[in-house]
């Protein structure tokens, strides 16, 4: 049975509203073509997993049309498309980890060949901000798609580095693609969207939360061959990412210059499981060597 894309984004949100779990619990039943069509007929005849199944019996349809309706006219009014688990636009990196989400709603064109993550503090001083910049521009101009999370900080030098050198860099929102946070922020979203791509697994319109940003942490690692963080302190959200990188296989890398006095950094590096660098020919290297 074909549907609509809309319809079928309106059916997964419809589904998010009454998974019991984690969101990726949508995603496994999307990537399975048996439970991937019975949800979108609500079929549960069709269903080979409990949740497929409970899912079928109790989705609203009403629910299903609301926000059919609202993803049509929010990606309308942006330009903007969803993408969804299981199909072939779905970017095959984030696929690969355990926790992607079910869909993804995008404006612009994403590019994950040789995707790195480059993600530190909001607050840091401006050598690691000069540095971020450059590193994104060296980075970008070898080929590679710098991928950060359009915060102030780190994230906008990354973002910034990227485009100045004429590369591609992708911003993964911690709010629905219509709220850019931090708004002084709207104006490199809209350069971004026009040069490379923004992105969120959230409703057009979904506002931040407390965790919100946590998730989109796991996206930003999720697309990425490689993590480098420039700057982080131990209960922040640069930590996070790089340990769900490395949960994903992935290489670690940490800039000494901003994080040779955190002990979390050190403990990773001294456990062998990230790389301590100075400047951007290590970076190269232990990108070469991991590719």
């Amino acid at each position: 049975m074909v549907m609509d894309t809309t319809w079928v984004a309106g059916t997964i949100l419809g589904a998010l509203e009454l998974g019991p779990g984690d969101p990726a619990d949508i995603t496994a039943i999307l990537e399975n073509p048996r439970d991937r069509e019975a949800l979108i007929q609500r079929d549960p005849s069709l269903a080979t997993r409990d949740l497929t199944e409970y899912l079928c019996r109790n989705i609203d349809v009403g629910r299903v049309e609301y926000w059919s309706k609202q993803v049509t006219a929010d990606l309308a009014a942006d330009a903007a498309h969803v993408v969804i688990a299981g199909t072939p636009e779905y970017p095959s990196i984030l696929a690969k980890s355990w926790d992607a989400p079910p869909l993804l709603f995008i404006r612009g064109q994403i590019m994950t060949p040789r995707a790195v993550a480059i993600i530190g503090s909001r607050d840091t001083d401006d050598a690691v901000l000069s540095a971020a910049h450059f590193v994104a521009g060296e980075l970008a101009s070898d080929g590679h798609t710098i991928v950060s999370g359009l915060a102030a900080g780190v994230d906008t030098a990354a973002h910034q580095g990227a485009l100045d050198a004429g590369g591609h860099t992708i911003a993964v929102m911690g709010t629905g693609i219509r709220h850019v946070y931090p708004t002084s922020n709207a104006g490199l979203a809209e350069q971004i969207a026009h040069r490379g791509a923004v992105i969120s697994q959230f409703p057009p319109d979904a506002p931040r939360t407390g965790t919100t940003f946590l998730r989109r942490n796991q996206v930003i690692a999720g697309l990425c061959q490689a993590s480098l963080v420039m700057a982080g302190q131990d209960r922040s959200g640069s930590r996070h990412e790089v340990e769900q990188a490395l949960s994903y296989g992935r290489t670690a890398i940490l800039w000494r210059p901003g994080l040779a006095n955190q002990t979390w950094a050190a403990d990773l590096n001294q456990r062998g499981l990230a790389h301590f660098v100075d400047d951007v020919d290590e970076v190269r290297r232990i990108l070469k060597e991991t590719s």
